[in-house]
Formats: structure tokens, sequence, C-alpha cells
């Protein structure tokens, strides 16, 4: 991998779209979750005004999306400061786009999906009631995000007991599990993005750093990691920590590149 720094005018002369995770590298990691006799909090971070400003006058160059595993609506709200404008948004790891007013999934959570979804969950929230670890879990339509205070077996067993069939990925996030079946990934939904403007993932520059970051980074014509000890070994191109949310460093240096 490659510096940030050595990003070049020549290496960005196909890219129209530029694709940034949200936690850790927009905007900062963290959430707040507290779940107990049907009460449910949820405290998140949102997109600070000096990033925004520079998204801002990116956005001029360059359509932008901004993909999470969180609800629309929590990505809706964490970036409303540069909304709407040569912007989409992608939630729960790329099923659903908010693109030009409409909302597109991309693809079936047909009953087999679904059944084994509830069976999962349920089953997760039989476990917290006796496991203190488990702190509640994120709205989401489909995917399954459990909070924890740390990693727990307990939930990678429950998953592959009602998953026998490997279909579901479980990753931990630091924070949370995030629970869904393998065909649906952030990479598969902006490629279904990228179809539909008519471009293809050689036009798309994509940062990310986490393991659900993975198919969407590697994919991507250029593919860059905020972390160097993530798993995203097929980046071309690593930031140096300059900030606490990598991905400015990439605005910036994209800013001084089309300047």
């Amino acid at each position: 991998m490659r510096l940030i720094r050595e990003l070049t005018k020549k290496d960005i002369k196909n890219i129209k779209l530029v694709c940034f995770d949200c936690d850790g590298v927009t905007v900062p990691e963290g959430t707040y979750i507290r779940e107990s006799q049907g009460e449910l909090i949820v405290r998140t971070a949102t997109l600070n005004d000096r990033i925004a400003e520079k998204l801002q006058r990116l956005k001029k160059h360059f359509f932008l999306v901004f993909s999470s595993g969180r609800s629309l609506l929590y990505v809706t709200r964490m970036y409303e400061k540069i909304l709407w404008d040569n912007v989409a948004l992608q939630a729960e790891i790329g099923l659903f786009t908010l693109y030009q007013g409409q909302v597109f999934q991309l693809g079936e959570f047909d009953s087999h999906f679904l059944e084994k979804s509830t069976r999962i969950k349920q089953a997760i929230r039989s476990l917290s009631q006796t496991n203190s670890n488990i702190l509640g879990f994120e709205p989401k339509q489909f995917l399954v995000t459990v909070h924890c205070q740390e990693e727990d077996s307990a939930i990678t067993d429950l998953v592959r007991k009602y998953d026998p069939e490997q279909e579901y990925y479980c990753l931990w996030s630091g924070e949370a599990y995030d629970i869904g079946p393998k065909v649906f990934n952030k990479g598969a939904g902006l490629k279904f993005l990228v179809n539909k403007m008519g471009l293809s993932m050689a036009n798309v520059l994509a940062v990310g750093n986490d393991p659900n970051d993975r198919e969407m980074v590697e994919g991507a014509g250029i593919g860059i990691t905020t972390d160097p000890e993530s798993v995203i070994k097929g980046a071309d191109f690593v930031t140096e920590k300059k900030f606490e949310q990598g991905g400015e460093e990439v605005i910036d240096r994209l800013l001084e590149i089309i300047h």
C-alpha cells in the first residue's frame, strides 16, 4: 500500500464517485445503546462542521456516497449537513440506497432469510436476559446488530447454531456484532448504485476501515484504508493518522489535487 500523500492527479483521472465509510472514517466511532423493559436509548455522533465544509467543496467535483451499517434514518441524521445535492446514502451494509429522492433495496429478504434472522435475534435476546455483556439491539429493518461491552463467543456460537449453512456473516466492530446474509454487503451495494448511475467500479474511490468495508474498498478502482492493521489487505493507499477521522486526510488530499 502507498501512503495517501502519494495519491496523484493521474491516479484519480477516471474517478467520478467517492464513497466513504461512516464510523471512524468521517464521523467519530462509538454508539451509546441501552435497552431494557421496552425502552431503547441510542446516542451517536454526527458529521462535524469542519469536515462538512470540506465535503461541500468536494461534492462540486465528485459524486459522494456514505456507506454505513446503520439504519437509513440514522445515516440521514448523521449527514444532514451536506444533503442532498450530489450525495447518496447507503445503509444496513449496502442493503438500502437513498439516491435522488428514492430508496432502493439491493435484494429481497425472502422468507428463508427473514425467518433465520428472526430466530437469531430471538435467541440473542433470550441470552441477554442472563448475559449482562449484551447492551441492546440497534434499530434496523433487516440486519441484526447487537451491542456488547466486549466480544462474546456466546453470540458467535448462537449464529453458528442457527446458521449451519454459513450463509451469514457475524462481524465484530469493536462495539457490536453485525449479523446478516453474506450476499448483502457494502461492495454489492456500491456496485448496484454505480451501475444505476451508468458508471463502473473503475470510476470509484472508496474509503473504509472495518471488516464490513472490505468488499467495497477492494472492489473499487482506488481503495483506501484508514487503518493499516485492518483486514482490508487489498487497499491501494493508507492514511497516516493525521486526524481522528482518517477520511478527512482523503478529503484534504483530493481537494489539494483538484486545486
